[in-house]
């Protein structure tokens, strides 16, 4: 293989790896995010029992954002703080 290829072939597995990296860290600071919401009871006024309500509080939990900044939810993920 020349120097070229190999340069070539460590520029794809480096930039495959931060996108992973940012695929993976987007996935941690959705579900802290979702986490905590349900944690400290956000859209705690819908019915569990009754399965309309279950995807309304759902898609509430979901929408709810818990923290002033996505870094937060990122070091709270990954219990740095």
């Amino acid at each position: 293989m020349t120097d070229a290829r190999m340069k070539l072939i460590a520029l794809a597995l480096a930039a495959a790896l931060v996108v992973a990296t940012v695929w993976l860290g987007s996935a941690v600071i959705r579900l802290e995010n979702y986490r905590y919401a349900n944690f400290v009871g956000m859209c705690s006024n819908y019915n569990v029992g009754d399965p309309i309500q279950r995807i309304q509080r759902e898609d509430c939990l979901l929408r709810t954002k818990t923290r002033t900044h996505w870094f937060w939810q990122l070091l709270h993920g990954l219990k740095v703080i």
